[in-house]
């Protein structure tokens, strides 16, 4: 699922939607950067959708610290894992800390088993004195307003592109006092068929839920005896 296109002919498509072909009432600059803020609501869209579309690993290198720093791009978690062999690349995920389990491990040292985000860090528990962690997470939109003409946009689907390049249109066409009313009635019209198509990336599998153990230590396959977790194998069995 892409759908990329060249900045340039994303201007130019965007000048014939407002009917501004050769009208410089809208600058090239200022064409870019409504581009921009589109993209981002774009992205939002499919973020939205949980489709893993956009998503960076940060590298944690614990070291005995409280807490390590959160890319400077961060804006949601995904989940981290342990490395356990780096060799063959084996990991185990690490399970959230919820706000009320806060104290929980306080005070432990150990491979990590938990994290929380906090503020600008990410805070694991116990407090891991070495080890790799990889930190999985969904970027910020990036601001593409700077972007050279022959550079690429992916627009992800060609719903994608009509809801970007609609959605430029209305913010344009009051420019010249137009009315923006048949472009918010396409741009809101994409952007239901968009967020269909982002929701569907698995077309023929639907989406199932999955028991996470909970962060808590060892008990009865691996879960704590005293954390009552309605999805964990030892409820199953009456314990």
């Amino acid at each position: 699922m892409a759908r990329p296109m060249l900045m340039l002919d994303l201007v130019l498509r965007c000048r014939r939607r407002a009917d501004m072909e050769g009208d410089d009432v809208v600058g090239p600059t200022e064409w870019k950067a409504l581009i921009s803020e589109m993209y981002a609501q774009l992205y939002a869209i499919v973020v939205s959708a949980g489709m893993r579309y956009f998503e960076s690993t940060q590298t944690v290198t614990a070291n005995g610290a409280a807490s390590y720093a959160l890319p400077a791009d961060h804006d949601e978690t995904i989940g981290i894992d342990r490395v356990v062999d780096p060799n063959n690349g084996f990991k185990m995920p690490l399970g959230e800390l919820m706000v009320q389990e806060r104290t929980r491990m306080s005070g432990t040292i150990g491979d990590a088993t938990a994290y929380a985000i906090v503020g600008q860090t990410i805070v694991l528990s116990p407090t891991p004195a070495s080890g790799t962690y990889l930190h999985t997470y969904v970027p910020q939109s990036p601001d593409i307003s700077t972007l050279a003409d022959s550079t690429t946009v992916d627009l992800v689907t060609g719903d994608g592109e009509a809801f970007l390049i609609w959605g430029v249109a209305v913010k344009t066409i009051p420019k010249r006092n137009g009315d923006p009313q048949l472009a918010i009635v396409e741009r809101d019209a994409a952007e239901k068929r968009f967020t269909k198509d982002v929701q569907r990336r698995a077309l023929a599998n639907p989406r199932r839920r999955v028991a996470v153990a909970p962060p808590l230590g060892a008990g009865v396959d691996g879960y704590d005896w005293e954390y009552n977790d309605p999805g964990a194998w030892h409820w199953r069995y009456g314990r």
